[in-house]
């Protein structure tokens, strides 16, 4: 009994088999559907990118970058050619706006094919002297959501998905959120390498700010007995009261104090004096009264010891009357 039920259930299986088989051939001897064609594009879109782009040439022709840019932007968003790509690239270099245009010089070079490639040979070379000219900045804060600020402009806010590529040289950072005191500082960032910066925000629950100027420059500023660098300049301190000293070369030294809050900013101006000139100094006519003194004894000291030869004189002997020696008054000093 059980091996007809096995010889029943391979029977079953067999034909579940061959059956799965007849229908695939079938399916596969019947004409399979094509895959459907790229949406056609407008022809009106596509003339008036042509007309956008020939309009970007001519605008790069008269060395007007900023007006190709936009025009190139607009043929880009009306038939995205790959060669605009390109375009954009150049006229954001000529701006430049480099790591813009290195952006789209870079999805050119992977977008574009080969037979536009090769009309661009000094491509790889110009993408290598970009990526010389930029640096990439991380920006580290102690806050999220702080806004990110770089020359002026805002790059982001905390924390940065990635580092910010920008053009190299100096640039000012300002990073700010709301409860803390902002983050200033001007960095330099190297051609070709990378810079990090660590931005530590504090908050105005627990520190104040304190501010100096200064008439001149170069007048070096101590907060508390430490130096905090040559005014202006702004630093954060514990609230209490500071001791503010200012040295310079050509002036005497001041010194002052000042109580700083929690929150709030202090300002202290520095009030610089020139020291006295040399003669109204008391020690300048001390020196002078000795020098005075000792000349004039080292004057009769010399007299008396120092023998002179008589002198023949021009009054013939004999006619000076003994009255001339009473008589003649003393001769003044």
């Amino acid at each position: 009994m059980s091996r007809n039920r096995l010889r029943a259930g391979l029977s079953h299986v067999l034909l579940v088999v061959l059956a799965t088989t007849f229908a695939e051939a079938a399916l596969a001897a019947e004409p399979q559907a094509a895959p459907p064609a790229p949406a056609a594009q407008d022809p009106a879109l596509v003339a008036r990118a042509k007309e956008r782009k020939a309009e970007g040439d001519k605008a790069m022709d008269k060395l007007r970058p900023l007006d190709a840019l936009a025009a190139y932007t607009e043929a880009y968003a009306l038939n995205p050619e790959p060669a605009l790509l390109y375009n954009m690239g150049r006229a954001l270099e000529a701006l430049d706006r480099l790591p813009e245009a290195l952006e789209k010089l870079t999805a050119f070079r992977a977008q574009a094919p080969a037979e536009l490639l090769a009309k661009v040979p000094g491509l790889n070379d110009r993408i290598t002297n970009l990526e010389k000219r930029l640096s990439r900045l991380t920006v580290k804060v102690n806050v999220e959501g702080a806004r990110i600020l770089v020359r002026d402009v805002v790059a982001g806010m905390s924390p940065l998905d990635k580092p910010l590529a920008l053009k190299a040289g100096p640039a000012d950072v300002l990073v700010e959120a709301e409860g803390y005191f902002p983050y200033r500082t001007r960095v330099e960032l190297p051609g070709g390498g990378a810079y990090v910066l660590d931005a530590q925000l504090q908050s105005k629950a627990k520190v104040g700010k304190l501010l100096v100027t200064a008439p001149k420059t170069g007048v070096n500023v101590l907060v508390d007995g430490k130096g905090a660098g040559q005014a202006p300049l702004e630093t954060l301190v514990e609230p209490g009261t500071h001791k503010v000293a200012a040295r310079h070369p050509d002036y005497l030294d001041y010194e002052t104090s000042v109580i700083v809050t929690a929150g709030g900013e202090r300002t202290v101006a520095l009030v610089l004096q020139r020291p006295p000139p040399i003669y109204a100094r008391w020690w300048f006519w001390t020196t002078i009264g000795v020098v005075v003194v000792g000349g004039a004894a080292g004057g009769a000291a010399y007299a008396l010891t120092t023998e002179k030869d008589p002198g023949q004189g021009d009054i013939p002997p004999g006619q000076l009357s003994p009255a001339f020696f009473v008589t003649s008054p003393p001769l003044p000093f």
